[in-house]
């Protein structure tokens, strides 16, 4: 029984890295041992669990079955394992926290420094995956996004602006009013083309709908287009700092604000959070409200 539940913690590692050596990687063995893992419980089941291209792999029918009890097994096994630390009122084991790059630099790192410092048996694993992410199956204990109506903790404001590069404004129609931006090129954050601006200046209120030819649902990819030239692209002040500061991208219509947004502390289940991701919540709560 042992090494069947071995086998299927080893399938669902497989299949959340997508290979064979992600799996090792991760469990600390070696891809043939993955691949022994693997050869058994296909051969214990008596069904085809992946299908094997020279590209990637990918579930068959039965295989995705178990890939959800899989998943299931792994969370309560180390539910039980958070469950025993509880009881020890240590801070120990692997908190894993998703959120990009710019905000881990920022905000998290200088945040839980001191607290990593004093708890040695504590790993941090920091995930950056985007939009891709997903809470449950990534075993995610918190995650720090910027949100427009935040659904978690709200730990600090982070303004957001729109940027072109010195270049493209030079080379296009002067923009001094919100209504300027309708004959400009927009690069999209997300999965729409189109958009409706929302502007405030004094007591005064604007609403434009832009149109987008370049999309991305990666906030450094839609930077890096405004910076090449393509055109103007809204972000969070945060993301864009760099290419602020270098000169880079330059604000468009500065004196008009935009909505601002929530650097949010999103967690699947609150009530039901460990040891670790309750206290660290508690550090990123103090540390901004100073």
């Amino acid at each position: 029984m042992l090494e069947k539940l071995r086998g299927m913690a080893v399938f669902a590692s497989v299949v959340r890295h997508g290979s064979f050596s992600g799996a090792a990687k991760e469990l600390g063995i070696t891809t043939s041992a993955v691949s022994q893992q693997i050869r058994s419980l296909e051969e214990d089941l008596g069904v085809a669990l992946l299908h094997r291209s020279t590209r990637k792999l990918s579930l068959s029918e039965a295989g995705e079955s178990l890939y959800h009890a899989a998943l299931q097994m792994v969370k309560a096994a180390e539910q039980g394992r958070d469950s025993v630390s509880q009881l020890k009122d240590e801070i120990a084991g692997s908190l894993r926290i998703a959120t990009s790059p710019e905000i881990a630099s920022t905000y998290l790192i200088p945040a839980l420094s001191e607290w990593l410092s004093e708890h040695e048996n504590l790993s941090l694993n920091i995930i950056s995956r985007g939009d891709a992410l997903d809470i449950i199956e990534d075993r995610i204990d918190l995650a720090l996004v910027l949100e427009t109506n935040p659904q978690g903790v709200s730990l600090t404001k982070v303004g957001q602006v729109l940027l072109a590069s010195p270049e493209y404004l030079q080379r296009f129609d002067a923009i001094s009013v919100p209504k300027d931006l309708s004959s400009h090129a927009f690069i999209a954050h997300g999965e729409r083309s189109s958009e409706h601006l929302e502007f405030q200046k004094g007591s005064d209120k604007f609403s434009i709908r832009v149109n987008s030819r370049l999309i991305t649902n990666s906030q450094s990819i839609a930077l890096s287009l405004a910076a090449s030239g393509y055109g103007i692209v809204k972000a969070s002040e945060l993301n864009a700092k760099a290419y602020i500061e270098s000169g880079t991208l330059v604000p468009v219509l500065a004196d008009h604000a935009l909505p601002t947004l929530t650097l949010t502390a999103v967690a699947v289940a609150k009530d039901q959070l460990p040891t670790k991701a309750k206290k660290c919540l508690e550090i990123l709560t103090a540390y901004f409200g100073k």
